[in-house]
């Protein structure tokens, strides 16, 4: 019988629904593990991980979460579980240093601090550096530890720094959201006397091997924080070994690589795109999103970015885009099931609001896995013996725990791989004949030739066109003239159903020069249409300025059809218009009286 985690059900997971290309529902390669609907802890995919904490091949379950609690599972049972000192942002098991047996340390990012466990037992604490503050809001509070300016002048200086762009620290703004002058006086005298610094906090952490790629090899801890800031702290967590600033506030991280040899740190940040830090250097390719990043996932070349439009994008890592997977609802987490042991395989798996968990192979949907709750966390890896189990944690506080089957079919489909059997079938090409034979001949034979004739009638049929278009220019009949020096627009739209019209022209002078005494004129077929003024005088046309003019056309014989109203904006000094335009009129109604 095989190994299971604690008291394990015999019943598997609910059946998936159909595939989306046909084929015949497969069965749920997820075996239910443990289910524990009271266990109170609903915790997010930063808030969980697994690890061998004692080294004898029982990984544990790390959790913690917004209630300053952190509890160890071994098995379905709770091993450990002790009260933190602030609310935390992420939990990680990562290897300070080679030993036998490897005993992994576990770390808690809460804050701007590190809490660091070995042995179970609380073992240090890194603080990161704090944020500089700026040199004209450190004055100002100078200024009033000295008392030469009162509170109503300091709430001044704050109020105009920030508007000029300057970053103030949190008891500036604390001190800006009050608005009554006493409650301002009395934080001042609590705060003036103190040390003026601002303290960052993380928002999120992940691992990085530092020279070799095994499971219980040297790692490093990599920290994101609300001050734009990426740190890489030595195998200690005593000293920052590297740091790199962003555009904007990472919160989501995937590391692949090795930290002496060559690493990559994909970051995506709250102002919708993905950074790439490649050996301590941010790369100059950066992937815009159009949505802002709810999960990060990487593997291999490719990255898989879930948003906030129900899309899961994949990208490869120089910034091209794969694919994209739409999804019926938003995404609550995704993760990474990675099988290295029985069989390699990678699979993405992604949670929805609706209680769905989705299994993709590349952009393929593998498996949907239903529950009865919204997930919140999801947490891959090995836990006790097994090494394909997925964490569930839900919002009601419940916990679930699932087994990937040994022998679960992860491929995209059920047939055997290999090109499709369409392609032994010969296409019925029809036999060459003897003029597609002398045609290729000739070609062969005359191809410098036949290329310089091509070229040259395509030359010629260029020099006809631009001759084409600069006669149109300088006729006037184009949207735009510049004939004379001048450049003037003319539009026209025609309003009304009939059988009275109304045709709107709009001119606007686009030169520098103005016009003065400028005639519009308007001819049609006199047999179909009347225009009871057909000449306008503009005495003036300002540059960038747009005219309209209205001129009223009458439909005589609504059965005649239709015909054109030309619209000329003439020129006193030369013969040829300004510009002109051609106004195809509408079939025009019937009237509903004779007298019109």
């Amino acid at each position: 019988a095989r190994p299971r985690v604690g008291a394990m059900a015999a019943a598997g997971s609910a059946p998936a629904p159909a595939m989306e290309d046909g084929e015949k529902e497969r069965k749920s390669p997820w075996l239910d593990a443990w289910h524990d609907p009271v266990a109170g802890m609903s915790c997010f995919s930063s808030f969980m991980c697994l690890s061998d904490l004692h080294a004898e091949g029982d990984h544990r379950l790390i959790m913690v979460d917004l209630k300053k609690r952190m509890r160890i599972y071994k098995g379905t049972t709770i091993q450990w579980e002790q009260k933190l000192l602030d609310v935390p942002c992420a939990v990680q098991c990562f290897y300070h240093e080679l030993a036998s047996p490897p005993i992994p340390t576990l770390a808690v990012a809460s804050g701007h601090q590190v809490f660091i466990y070995r042995y179970m037992r609380p073992y240090l604490k890194f603080t990161l550096p704090p944020v500089e503050v700026d040199p004209a809001e450190s004055a100002v509070w100078d200024e009033l530890k000295k008392e030469t300016i009162d509170g109503r002048a300091a709430f001044e200086k704050l109020t105009n720094a920030r508007e000029n762009g300057t970053v103030l620290s949190n008891i500036s703004l604390d001190l800006l959201a009050l608005d009554e002058a006493d409650a301002q006086a009395e934080f001042i005298l609590q705060h003036r006397d103190q040390l003026h610094q601002q303290q960052t906090a993380i928002t999120c952490m992940e691992i990085i091997k530092q020279n070799m790629d095994e499971p219980t090899a040297v790692s490093m801890l990599v920290l994101g924080t609300e001050n734009r800031m990426v740190y890489v702290l030595d195998s200690a967590a005593l000293n920052i070994a590297t740091k790199v600033e962003l555009d904007a506030v990472p919160t989501f991280m995937s590391v692949l690589g090795l930290y002496d040899v060559e690493y990559r740190i994909t970051v995506a940040c709250r102002d919708g795109n993905i950074y790439t830090i490649k050996n301590g250097q941010v790369l100059s390719n950066v992937i815009e999103l159009e949505t802002q990043p709810v999960g990060l996932v990487r593997f291999d070349k490719n990255i898989y970015v879930g948003c906030m439009d129900n899309v899961v994008h994949c990208f490869h890592f120089k910034g091209k885009k794969n694919h994209s997977i739409y999804l019926p609802c938003p995404i609550s987490c995704m993760s990474l099931l990675q099988l290295t042991k029985a069989r390699v395989a990678k699979v993405l798996v992604v949670a929805l609001n609706n209680g769905e968990v989705r299994l993709y192979n590349g952009k393929h949907l593998i498996c949907t896995t239903k529950t009865n709750d919204v997930v919140t966390g999801l947490r891959l890896g090995t836990f006790g013996r097994e090494e394909g189990s997925m964490v569930l944690s839900f919002k009601s506080g419940a916990l679930m725990v699932k087994i990937l089957q040994r022998s679960a079919n992860l491929d995209v489909s059920s047939t055997a791989p290999g090109p499709p059997p369409e392609q032994d079938i010969p296409l019925d090409v029809p036999k060459k004949t003897k003029l597609y034979v002398e045609q290729t001949s000739r070609e062969r034979e005359q191809a410098i030739d036949m290329h310089r004739t091509f070229q040259r009638d395509l030359c010629k049929l260029r020099l006809s066109t631009a001759r084409a278009y600069v006669n149109l220019l300088g006729a006037g009949h184009g949207p735009m003239s510049s004939s004379g020096g001048t450049q003037v627009r003319l539009n026209a739209q025609v309003l009304g159903m009939g059988p009275q019209f109304k045709i709107v022209v709009r001119i606007q002078n686009a030169g520098i020069h103005a016009l003065y005494d400028i005639p519009l004129m308007c001819t049609t077929n006199p047999n179909l249409y009347r225009i009871p003024r057909p000449c306008f005088y503009l005495p003036i046309l300002v540059p960038q300025q747009s005219y309209i003019v209205e001129v009223p056309v009458t439909c005589t014989d609504a059965m005649a059809g239709t015909d054109s109203v030309r619209i000329f904006l003439c020129n006193r000094s030369s013969n040829m218009p300004i510009i002109s335009a051609i106004v195809n009129m509408p079939i025009s109604e019937q009237p509903l009286t004779d007298n019109y």
